[in-house]
């Protein structure tokens, strides 16, 4: 082994002759040597098309591809969610210019597009798939949304504008405003529901009769306290719940609502953790599973509540008590011998499982024990290696992602047949340099692209220094 240079690796990706290693590498190359690695990359007709529509394509790789001037690689480059600023600028402006309606929806939908491309789509686009997509993008600022409204009133895709608009976070307070009289319920109802719509507004329409209002309303943590005592009384079950579910709703109320008719409200209720002992005894004796289950999982629920909770009847509840994060060591000692291969795979993921505990649930022969303990910290080494020796997968892969395994556990893996368990063992914290660099010449292109571009990250952080193998 020795010691190169960027350049070194941008010279191995050429020698490769391989257009994925070419792809992880460009970033790095400048001059003839970028052409070059552009050329392995644009060998084939159908290997630009490949590169051009994979979501992990470096944005320098995609800038290149865009100056090849093909329809079909343009439109995968609108696709891609890398694809950059200035390159979607320069796709616009040929999409403009042929009047391709698809392309420019595509660019009107994408989330590095610029301001200046976005707000030209809203003002001079005519297919109304165009501005229905503009409307949806969170990266139309405010100003690009107002024009686009008032371009779009009287039109028919109005309505269907300023309702998408009513649910873009870009939305200012005065477009919401602007709009609210004029749309219909629904909209009027995500407009309440916005982030930036005015607390004058959420008050004057607390005062509204409309289920769907009071349902968004009932959750708003802008609401006065006098509207949720009176949705508290609503006979929608709907909007109780929201009174359930809001931070805001006073203790008082709660007495109510464990009490509920409907158990979508006292789920609700049960998902709080700022509910009193009392109320925690209730809802942990509640007819309905998932009341209990909630209750079972929450950190404030006493020992004694979830000692009860842990031979409940139903399999889900006492999974909940054996992934509580306040669940002692006997506590899952006891769910650890559990009838339900599906409670005890909740114990084996539990981070409070002592090693004594995972030691007896690797003899388990269920996978989703085994991938359980596979994944949990406290697992011993000794343990782990041997589940390295699995063969599902997802145990494999839960000692991959096992923040304690050590680089000899993880050495074997680098066979694994499964390429994305290789890819996941080149971003490991745990192996060295050269484990990773042994992967360079991995039959799956996915694996040498992953190896090539964690080595072309490095020697952009220290341009001087890599480690290669000649």
């Amino acid at each position: 082994m020795m010691f190169g240079s960027a350049d070194a690796l941008v010279q191995l990706a050429i020698k490769s002759r391989d257009p994925y290693v070419a792809a992880a590498v460009h970033e790095l190359a400048t001059g003839i040597t970028k052409l070059e690695l552009e050329a392995l990359i644009c060998g084939t007709r159908r290997t630009a098309l490949a590169i051009a529509r994979w979501e992990h394509t470096p944005a320098s790789v995609l800038t290149a591809l865009a100056g090849v001037h093909d329809e079909a690689i343009e439109l995968r480059l609108d696709k891609n969610p890398g694809t950059s600023s200035s390159v979607l600028s320069g796709l616009y402006e040929e999409a403009r210019s042929k009047d391709k309606a698809g392309l420019t929806k595509l660019i009107a939908q994408h989330l590095n597009s610029g301001t200046e491309v976005l707000r030209r789509i809203a003002l001079h686009a005519n297919d109304s798939e165009c501005l229905l997509a503009l409307s949806k993008n969170p990266a139309a600022n405010a100003k690009v949304l107002a024009e686009l409204s008032e371009r779009a009133s009287g039109s028919d895709i109005a309505v269907a504008i300023h309702k998408n608009i009513a649910q873009n976070a870009s939305a200012s307070a005065e477009l919401l405003t602007r709009i609210f009289d004029a749309s219909d319920v629904y909209t009027q109802a995500a407009i309440l529901g916005h982030a930036n719509c005015p607390a004058w507004l959420i008050a004057k329409a607390a005062a509204s009769e409309e289920v769907l209002m009071m349902r968004v309303l009932a959750r708003n943590r802008r609401v006065s306290k006098e509207s949720l005592q009176r949705y508290a009384a609503c006979e929608d079950a709907g909007v109780r719940a929201g009174v359930a579910a809001n931070v805001l709703t006073p203790v008082a109320l709660f007495r109510h609502l464990i009490k509920d008719k409907s158990e979508l409200v006292r789920r609700e209720v049960a998902s709080r953790i700022d509910l009193s002992e009392e109320h925690i005894e209730a809802l942990s004796r509640d007819d309905d599973i998932w009341v209990r289950q909630r209750v079972a999982r929450s950190p404030t629920t006493s020992l004694d509540v979830l000692y009860r909770l842990a031979v409940d009847e139903t399999a889900d509840v006492r999974r909940a008590v054996a992934r509580n994060s306040m669940s002692t060591v006997h506590l899952l000692n006891m769910l650890a011998e559990d009838t339900s291969a599906w409670v005890r795979s909740g114990v084996a993921y539990q981070v409070n499982a002592s090693q004594r505990i995972l030691s007896k649930l690797a003899d388990d022969k269920d996978v989703n024990v085994l991938s359980g303990v596979a994944n949990n910290p406290n697992t011993p080494q000794s343990i782990l290696k041997a589940l390295v020796g699995s063969s599902d997968t997802d145990v494999r892969r839960g000692v991959i992602l096992n923040k304690s395994a050590t680089r000899n556990t993880l050495l074997p893996l680098l066979e694994d047949p499964y390429y994305l368990h290789r890819v996941l063992l080149v971003h490991n914290p745990h192996l060295q340099a050269q484990d990773k660099w042994s992967l360079r010449d991995d039959p799956d292109f996915q694996v040498r692209f992953s190896v090539y571009r964690w080595a072309a990250n490095i020697c952009l952080k220290m341009p001087d220094t890599f480690l290669v193998t000649k």
